[in-house]
């Protein structure tokens, strides 16, 4: 897999951070200024590569790659070793047959459940998947965008925010947004009722994205980040899926930029 444009480092999500009225210091790469307990207000960057930062006043910095040298050779020091995140190839020949054997049999149990999809560009507009997911992060201690951010990015971005759902026999039991940006989509939130874990559910609704994302001409689906450690389950659905484990850069910190 070759690179890739993370959604925080790309054109609609800064589009969708000023619109949003955002502390931008910068939209390519795209900056902002925050505020950090330890460091008070710093410029900061997500998922940069360091190219793009080297000659900026970038302060605290959350890489994109894991090689070490250029971060060093920018003035940056390593304060916390890297996270991972699954990518999913899309341009695969069959996306299908890289899925894990378990994983596959689940995602029959749906289809053969007759668990319906349902694709939509979301305009916005509030689901019962958001409340879900922000309930569930302040429980497992994670943070979310916030849903006024993401709805602003459907919005300033027409056709670039899709949301999958499922359904049994009419019923909604399942649910993901998903952000396109480039040729990149990002797997932004989740939600399934207890049914709809009974049923495999998300696994239909993830693989009728991936299918709908190679078909729009997509080469990287970004899963989001794997903890094995807090939650090994969720590690397992999205490495299962297909998916290849990718080290970003750790977070680094320079305190005197150029």
């Amino acid at each position: 897999m070759g690179p890739m444009t993370a959604l925080q480092q790309s054109p609609e999500f800064a589009r969708a951070l000023t619109a949003y009225g955002a502390d931008i210091a910068s939209v390519a790469p795209v900056i902002l200024r925050r505020r950090f307990a330890r460091y008070g207000r710093v410029m900061f960057a997500s998922r940069a590569v360091p190219s793009d930062i080297a000659d900026t006043p970038v302060q605290i910095l959350n890489g994109e790659t894991p090689c070490k040298r250029p971060y060093r050779a920018a003035g940056f020091r390593q304060i916390m070793t890297p996270a991972h995140i699954a990518q999913l190839d899309l341009t695969r020949d069959d996306l299908r047959a890289g899925m894990s054997g378990k994983w596959r049999n689940r995602l029959v149990k749906a289809e053969r459940h007759g668990v319906r999809i349902r694709e939509t560009t979301w305009d916005g507009s509030a689901h019962p998947m958001f409340a879900a997911a922000k309930t569930l992060a302040r429980k497992r201690r994670y943070g979310t965008y916030p849903t006024a951010l993401l709805s602003t990015f459907a919005q300033i971005n027409p056709n670039d925010a899709l949301l999958f759902e499922a359904y049994d026999r009419g019923t909604l039991c399942a649910a993901c947004l998903v952000l396109r940006h480039g040729q990149t989509a990002t797997y932004q939130t989740a939600w399934s009722t207890p049914t709809g874990h009974a049923l495999q559910a998300p696994r239909a609704v993830l693989w009728a994205a991936a299918k709908r994302l190679a078909a729009l001409g997509h080469e990287d689906f970004d899963l989001g980040t794997v903890d094995t450690d807090h939650a090994a389950g969720l590690a397992r659905f999205k490495l299962g899926s297909g998916a290849a484990l990718r080290p970003l850069g750790g977070t680094w910190v320079r305190l005197r930029a150029p």
